[in-house]
Parts: C-alpha cells; structure tokens; sequence
C-alpha cells in the first residue's frame, strides 16, 4: 500500500511516525511524509496518490492535523489514521470528527502493520490490536497489544521520510530516544492515564541496550557526514543509574559528538553530571516549574525539596554543562507573587536559558480534573486548550493578564538586570505584541547559540529562523 506520513513542521524528523514509517517500508509498503506547513500539501497529495493518510499527533496540535486532512479528504479519496497521544487517551475523536476511518492507541509498530494487514484483506478489523472504528453504526474498541519489552528489537526510525524536503531539514543535529515510559505522576502529565490504561500490559519503563542506541547512532552518522549534535529526547535521561554510566563510557569512545539530554533534579548528583560532561553532554533541560513547595508539590506532584532543585542545578553548572529550567506560570491556587518567586528562584540559580510555560490544564490529567472541581475552569472548557502552552491561560485565576506577560518577560528578566527590577512595571503594560515579538527572539537565540550549539552556514541559519517562526512548537 501507498502511505503518506504527516508531520507538523521541518524543525525535525518527528520521532513517533518515524519509526511507524520503517516498520512499514520493511513489510513492503511505499511511504512518503508532508509537512503541514508545506503549501505543496495537496500537490503532494495528488502526486502520490496514497491509499493511507496517517499521523501522530498530541492533544492541542490534534485540531491542526484534522484541518489538514478536511483539505485532503475534500479532494482525494483515501483512508484516515489518527495514532499518538491525542488518541491514546480521547479514543472518542473517531466519533466527533468526519475526516477518521480508525484510531490507534499506544504503541502502534505492531498494530498499524496489523492494520494495512487488514485494509489488504489478509486479517479481519476485529483482531487488529489498539484499534478503534466505527462498523455499520456501532464503535468498535479492540484490545490494546501488550508492550513491546524488548526496545532492541524495533527498528531505528527512518530519517529519510522526510528526504524530499532534504534541503530545508537540519542535518546537522538529530533527535534519538533511549527508552519508553516515565516512573513519576506529574499531576499535568498523561502518565497516570497510561500507565492505567497498560495496567497488566507489560512494563511502563523500558530501556534500549546502550549497543542499540550506539549502532543506531554510527549509522545516522556513516550516511550523514554533516551530523555534529545528538538530541536525545528521552523524559529523564538518566532514570537508570548504572546505564548513563556505560553509555557515557561507549558514547565517548565510538561517538564523541556534543549532546542533548533531560535531566530530573532528584537523580541528578556529581557523579552523574561529571560522567555526562566527560561524555561530550553539552547541554541539559531539567525542570523547576515553581519555587512554592506547595505548588511544585501539593498541586503539580513533583515531590522534591527546593534544595533538591537548587543541589541539581549546581551540580550541572559545576560541571560546565548549559543548564536549561523548565517553569510554570499560572498554576491554579497560586498567584502572581508565586510566579515572581519562582523568577527570582531562578534569577539566584542563572540558567543559561530559561523555559516558561502557561500551565495547560489538558483532559484527562490529573490537574484538569483538579481545576473542574475547583472552579478553575468549566469541563466544556477543557477541550479548547490551546495548541501551545506558551499563548495563554485558560484557567480563571488572578492576575491572569499579568502572569502571561510574565511567561513573556521570564527568560529576559533573568538575564537582564534592569528588567528583572522593572518587572512588576513592565507585566502592568498593554504591551502584549511586543513582549511576544523579544520573547520568541530570544529564545530562538538561546536555543541555537546555548542549548544546541551546533554550527550551520547563512543559508542553514536563515532557513532554520524561518522555520522557528513558522512553528507552533516555542
């Protein structure tokens, strides 16, 4: 069968479909991917004349993703595949939208072969694995497949999906993931829903071999010459101890190039950070999200001390690596002086660059739950979270306006002195487009030049800024 793969933007070869996408060239399928913001899409579309239109997507970005394939479905005739995270856990999309033949929840390698197994003819729909469609006006669910346990045994994810568009795509840094699955109950996550949903399905937490994710690695490097970054984008890079030290002992050894990864400040100490260092990890993301003990962890659930945060942070500044935090602002039951603590928190640790989030009360965390019961928002709003958590707040809390000009000034407040003393002034001022307008430069600015390092020529550089501003991702 013909597939076409949508992906949002050209920032990156999206990880999720990616791997959907070797596993289907490996049972014989013809696969192409389009990036939505591409305005050749239909043209595509036309060209390839696919049987299967499919994409992950994520709860917010999923609205996007149906507009696009509306577009296609008011021109082509072709079947509609909706995986990833959006319909993991609101399974009930196939029934609101018009533009889906099926669903496909959790994991899918093996259930989105099962499907063009059965879209050939050679199984039935009922034993597809994951499965979710409608049938002479009933909804069927299937049972989701266990986990697949053994990591080594899936396919590296193919990074020439997207070859067609190879002049715009950054060759020159690479995003990998080491393992699956999160241990944590972060209240504004969706692991608690997974973990219910695979309850007795197989293990939450599994990890590639460090010689899997090596091979993996050499070989992205032997066919792309240009290739000076590895991203990795694992949650917590570091969840299994005795692992990061041998990966940073082979990684030095065979690889050698500067890296990316995520970091949890409670398992974060000298020892890890020095072997990270030694190993070439360049830069680290590791999330703060509020100075209050009691919001990071009577209300977002984090359960960690602020000196466990500030211990962390000093131990990777110590060792010379970037230090990127993650923050919310916004969070229900906090107020304004909350989110000014957790500036001036980060102001006392100076990270390299600061990330500043809107909390995002999405459907089916543990935080949305909290803020319908409590007033925050009604249960219909829910749904109309925004497709980023950098825009706006759309909980009912104080100072609302003033805590989203914050978000806006955070990073540059950090940095600069003079706006930092200014800052309750500045979040008083209608200046809403502009404040947008240095946010999104600066961190553009910090993300290229502080957190990804690499170098890139003055076309590279000018397609990439085009690309970021484009994007809904920052």
């Amino acid at each position: 069968m013909k597939i076409l793969f949508l992906t949002h933007d050209l920032i990156t070869v999206p990880l999720g479909v990616s791997y959907i996408s070797t596993v289907s060239k490996l049972a014989g399928h013809e696969v192409i991917a389009a990036a939505l913001n591409e305005s050749d899409l239909l043209e595509t579309v036309r060209e390839f004349a696919p049987d299967v239109v499919a994409f992950g997507c994520t709860t917010g970005f999923h609205r996007k993703y149906l507009e696009a394939v509306e577009r296609i479905r008011k021109n082509f005739d072709v079947i509609t595949v909706m995986g990833g995270a959006h319909p993991t856990f609101f399974p009930e999309t196939l029934e609101e939208s018009d533009q889906l033949d099926f669903v496909i929840r959790g994991e899918a390698e093996v259930a989105f072969l099962q499907l063009l197994e059965a879209l050939e003819g050679k199984r039935n729909l009922g034993s597809v694995g994951n499965l979710r469609f409608e049938r002479e006006g009933n909804i069927i669910q299937n049972p989701l497949l266990p986990l697949c346990e053994d990591l080594d045994s899936i396919p590296f994810p193919d990074r020439k999906m997207l070859g067609r568009y190879e002049e715009k795509l950054n060759s020159k840094a690479i995003f990998v993931i080491a393992g699956r699955g999160c241990p944590y109950d972060c209240s504004y996550c969706f692991n608690h829903s997974f973990t219910r949903l695979y309850k007795g399905l197989g293990r939450m937490c599994r990890r590639r071999s460090v010689e899997n994710v090596i091979l993996e690695i050499e070989k992205i490097r032997s066919d792309n010459s240009d290739l000076q970054m590895v991203i990795f984008q694992d949650d917590i890079f570091i969840l299994e101890r005795e692992w990061v030290f041998e990966f940073c002992r082979v990684y030095k050894d065979r690889i050698g190039l500067p890296f990316h990864c995520h970091l949890r400040a409670n398992l974060v100490d000298d020892k890890i950070t020095e072997a990270l260092k030694n190993a070439g990890c360049v830069s680290v993301k590791m999330a703060i999200e509020s100075a209050s003990d009691r919001l990071r962890n009577g209300i977002l659930n984090r359960n960690m001390s602020r000196e466990t945060i500030e211990l962390a942070c000093r131990s990777v500044k110590n060792a010379g690596i970037v230090l990127v935090t993650q923050n919310i602002m916004g969070i229900p039951t906090g107020t304004l002086e909350d989110d000014l603590d957790t500036l001036a928190l980060n102001c006392s640790i100076e990270p390299d660059f600061a990330f500043a989030t809107l909390l995002q009360p999405y459907p089916k965390t543990e935080i949305g739950r909290f803020c319908i019961e409590n007033g925050f928002m009604e249960e219909e709003d829910s749904a109309d979270a925004p497709d980023s958590f950098f825009d706006c707040s759309i909980l009912k809390i104080s100072d609302r306006e003033r805590r989203e000009r914050l978000r806006k000034l955070f990073a540059l407040a950090i940095e600069y002195p003079m706006l930092r003393d200014n800052i309750r002034t500045l979040i008083d001022l209608p200046l809403d487009p502009v404040y947008d307008i240095m946010d999104k430069v600066w961190k553009g600015y910090c993300i290229k030049q502080r957190e990804f390092p690499y170098k890139l020529s003055a076309m590279e550089y000018m397609r990439s800024v085009i690309t970021y501003f484009r994007s809904r991702y920052y």
